[in-house]
């Protein structure tokens, strides 16, 4: 399903993806080599993405035997079993590791943007590194780069990187995105170089963070830091010395099919019998915690917790146990002294609560395999993720993931962006000590009944919100950037003088109307058109013909728009009328039935879900989940799945803004409908068709060669895009004063 969807949005594109971390280690053990791949959800989607697609992947050599298998460009084909695309390394010396990474990546960019400014530690040399090093990655992705390139940078170590490429090659469509959190002007300010990063970051054409309010933190940033930039928040641009970065939130996740196998297997039970067996855990009930070694997680605030948990709780002791798996990392300081301070506190604990063979935690400091760790997960009553800052934080969607019983609790810091999105889980604030031993308890207590409930949310809201989707959300956007930096998408009024040559009476107008000729609103009955509007388009029907293009159903489109004399096409060109009468109808009733029956078990199954509205439009139908609460999307799309594929062989499922579309196989598309317009009614006439969503790319794809389409946004279809919905008027205000001399 991947490789289809990336293949759509993303043909002809040389795409090279820059980390500091590589996908594919080569360590020297003796005489030989042997080849890691490093654990993570994010070297592992990346990967699949250029398996697919071909391309590069920059990053920093590490390993022992990296320059011994390199070609004379540094370079070498992987995966090493089966070659698809190049993996490129940069060699840095011990000390620019020293400074650029430790240093300034890790003791000024990691701190200030996890809001734990007393860490800072700053040095010129860190800086000095920093920007060397970035250099040292333009100089490496140049000499890869064409002018057909798509450049995709991840996280904090690489921020001036954008600004460098974009000067020497203007042409590129660089895309950032930023994993960990970023902070509001107050604390990063505490930088010296604040400016600069932001400048640097500037270069991009896109910026990807993992929350909404991330997003409102940079554009903050910006407004303060650079007095020339111009911030639009509502649409999410910044325009800086003539160059536009747009920016949006893109919530990363696992891959979760992959997490839910591994702990539904016969050998993750087998393993979660081992581990019992191993460490003699006899106890109801099991907690986990899985982190890296390292003070935004806080371990010590979760330690505290338990701490107290046990102290109120005596009845407690000897029915619960918590396995902490704290892997080291960055092995210095003040990693170092924290690990000191962890494991001296779980001793503390662990003495001051132990009874005969029971001890309160099991404390483990070394890495865990990924199919141990689904043991782990699958066998524990709670997990708890404590941050006191996340960009996201993984463990707690691999914990749910992991739970094929459905009976697990999740503990949420509401200081990560994972709470965003996973409400279900107990939310609590690891500041709150006796709040956050009372969670405990209330995880333990809980009745399995709304476990079950809970968890139930929890896991269709990761499946349906996997890794995959946010690889071809992100994917999409860059598409259709690329499409306008190629100029094979221009933005409308930078180019129209060009495009007024050819405005003459010779014109045809198709227009889309939620999202073109009003704004997308919160039920389709809101989605009214201005007088402002319907007057524009009553004079232009005067010059030239008119015709509405809708998802709606023909009756209803009409009933909103209210002009005569224009043409109407509804169901997405299914049903199309002249002016007069309806003159082209493909209603089956065949198809009829069989869209009943799918409705009716679509609303006997969502009935309970406030915010779901199911229109019937007679050919076809939506399922609008625009008033749905985030904690219940997730159950829309599992239950909208699960009853869909059921009717694969009859209906054609399209998903567009907070909208599934159902409409049977082979029934006319927009694209259709237009084609069939302008053959039968405006033969010879220069078409223009504005629309907004994904349903209106059959229309540009049909307008290809032969007229202007305009996408509100972008796209890699049109040919033209206005920013914003309410450009549509000045578009259309501009083409009637022309129409009118």
């Amino acid at each position: 399903m991947l490789k289809i969807l990336i293949e759509e949005i993303f043909p002809n594109k040389n795409l090279i993806v820059v980390s500091n971390r590589e996908p594919y280690i080569h360590k020297k053990i003796g005489s030989s080599i042997k080849i890691e791949k490093p654990a993570g959800g994010l070297t592992s989607a990346m990967d699949d993405v250029l398996k697919i697609t071909g391309g590069t992947w920059v990053a920093w050599g590490s390993g022992s035997g990296d320059k011994d298998v390199v070609d004379n460009k540094n370079r070498i084909p992987v995966p090493p079993e089966n070659p698809s695309y190049k993996l490129k390394r940069v060699w840095l010396s011990p000390s620019e590791v020293e400074n650029y990474y430790h240093g300034y990546s890790n003791q000024v960019l990691w701190p200030l943007c996890h809001i734990t400014p007393e860490r800072v530690y700053y040095r010129k040399q860190f800086w000095a590194d920093y920007k060397k090093v970035n250099g040292y990655f333009a100089k490496a992705i140049l000499e890869e780069a064409d002018e057909n390139s798509v450049v995709w940078i991840h996280d904090y170590h690489l921020c001036l990187l954008p600004e460098i490429l974009r000067k020497e090659n203007p042409k590129l469509t660089i895309a950032h995105f930023w994993h960990i959190p970023w902070p509001n002007w107050t604390v990063f300010r505490i930088s010296p170089q604040a400016k600069e990063i932001i400048k640097g970051l500037l270069g991009n054409d896109l910026i990807g963070f993992q929350i909404p309010f991330f997003v409102k933190n940079f554009m903050d940033c910006v407004t303060q830091s650079i007095e020339d930039a111009e911030v639009d928040h509502k649409q999410g641009i910044i325009t800086y010395q003539g160059h536009i970065t747009r920016l949006r939130a893109f919530p990363i996740s696992i891959d979760f099919d992959k997490f839910n196998a591994i702990a539904a297997s016969r050998k993750t039970d087998i393993a979660i019998r081992k581990i019992k067996k191993y460490f003699g855990i006899t106890t109801e009930a099991i907690g986990i915690g899985v982190d890296r070694l390292e003070y935004t997680k806080a371990l010590i605030k979760r330690l505290q917790a338990i701490d107290l948990f046990f102290e109120k709780y005596e009845k407690f002791r000897q029915k619960f146990i918590f396995i902490q798996i704290a892997v080291p990392t960055r092995m210095r300081e003040p990693y170092l002294s924290y690990k000191r301070a962890v494991e001296e506190l779980v001793a503390k604990i662990n003495k001051k609560y132990s009874i005969g063979t029971w001890k309160p935690i099991i404390y483990i400091d070394t890495k865990i395999e990924q199919k141990e760790l689904a043991a782990y997960y699958k066998m524990a009553d709670f997990a708890i993720i404590s941050s006191i800052y996340d960009g996201m934080n993984l463990v707690a969607k691999e914990y749910v993931a992991s739970k094929t019983d459905e009976k697990g609790v999740l503990i949420l810091s509401e200081f990560t962006g994972a709470s965003e999105e996973l409400e279900d889980s107990i939310l609590v604030n690891p500041y709150d000590i006796e709040q956050f031993a009372e969670s405990i308890k209330i995880a333990l207590k809980m009745p399995d009944k709304e476990k079950m409930a809970r968890m139930s949310i929890l896991r269709r809201q990761v499946r349906e919100n996997n890794i995959h989707k946010w690889v071809v959300s992100i994917m999409k956007e860059i598409a259709a950037i690329a499409a306008i930096k190629n100029e094979k998408c221009y933005y409308l009024f930078d180019n129209l003088d060009e495009i007024q040559k050819r405005f003459h009476k010779n014109i045809f107008l198709f227009l889309d109307y939620d999202g073109t000729l009003t704004p997308i609103a919160e039920t389709p009955d809101q989605a009214v058109i201005s007088d402002d509007m319907r007057s524009l388009i009553i004079k232009l029907k005067e010059h030239i013909p008119v015709a509405v293009i809708s998802g709606r159903a023909l009756k209803d489109v009409k009933e909103k728009i209210g002009i005569e004399d224009i043409i109407y096409a509804g169901n997405h060109g299914a049903e199309i009328w002249d002016g007069n009468k309806i003159i082209i109808n493909q209603n089956s009733m065949e198809n009829r039935d069989l869209l009943e029956e799918l409705l009716d078990k679509l609303t006997k199954a969502l009935a309970h879900i406030q915010g779901v509205w199911v229109e019937d439009k007679g050919i076809t139908a939506s399922l609008h989940f625009r008033n749905v609460a985030p904690n219940e999307v997730g159950e829309v799309f599992s239950t909208f799945d699960r009853i869909a594929r059921e009717y694969k062989e009859n209906f054609r499922f399209i998903t567009g803004k907070k909208v599934f579309e159902i409409r049977p196989l082979n029934i006319w598309n927009k694209g259709n409908a237009v084609s069939w317009i302008i053959e039968n009614m405006g033969e010879n006439r220069f078409p223009i068709y504005i629309g907004d969503d994904t349903t209106d790319e059959d229309a540009y794809i049909a307008l290809q060669n032969r007229g202007l389409s305009i996408s509100i946004g972008g796209s890699v279809n049109a040919n033209s895009y206005l920013q914003s919905q309410e450009e549509v008027k000045r578009f259309l205000t501009v083409l009637y004063e022309e129409l009118n001399k």
